[in-house]
């Protein structure tokens, strides 16, 4: 489905959900469930409590989808809430390691994580090895910058939906994610220079 129809279909699904359509509620709930779930792991860096944390972003949205004005796309509203839950459960916790890619591996969705057909175990140790120093990376960054990626590398959103969602100018998007990539390599740059 083109997102344009996604969109559509999202606007279709929540008219039906603010006149009481529990059906249509729980339709928005398995198209949306994985990519919530996903952003939450990134952004918390632990599957402790993950199943809770996901079903609140959900109890969240079912209670304010009666303000949700169209503004800007489901989506983009959906993951705002899901940021905001996030950055609550992170003070409530004060935790300071707050992303893991683990499922990144394990996940053949994201094509850079894709192993190759064919590899020998020095391959998969290598792989293995350059993953957790990109992890380590992430980890070592600033939460705004690892956010900024997440939505963009991982999330693979165009600029103007990481705009909407974080509540800036597509232009601050640029800016961020510009210093993001910068703050990133400088972590991994010593590790390169050894590969080469």
């Amino acid at each position: 489905m083109s997102k344009k129809a996604s969109t559509t279909d999202d606007r279709e699904l929540v008219h039906r959900v603010k006149d009481g359509d529990d059906a249509a509620f729980a339709q928005l709930v398995r198209r949306y469930q994985r990519q919530v779930a996903n952003l939450i792991y990134l952004t918390m860096g632990s599957r402790d409590g993950l199943d809770d944390l996901v079903q609140e972003v959900f109890i969240r949205v079912h209670r304010s989808v009666g303000r949700f004005n169209f503004e800007s796309s489901f989506f983009s509203w959906l993951y705002r809430i899901t940021l905001n839950l996030c950055i609550d459960e992170i003070r409530r916790r004060k935790l300071r390691r707050v992303l893991s890619l683990d499922f990144l591996a394990e996940d053949g969705d994201h094509p850079s994580f894709e192993p190759p057909a064919s590899t020998t175990p020095e391959d998969e140790l290598l792989r293995e090895e350059r993953r957790q120093k990109v992890v380590d990376a992430l980890q070592a960054l600033s939460p705004l910058h690892r956010q900024i990626l997440i939505l963009r590398e991982y999330q693979d959103l165009p600029y103007d939906e990481i705009a909407n969602i974080l509540g800036i100018s597509v232009q601050a998007v640029k800016s961020r994610l510009f210093r993001a990539r910068s703050e990133l390599r400088e972590q991994l740059e010593e590790y390169m220079r050894g590969e080469s």
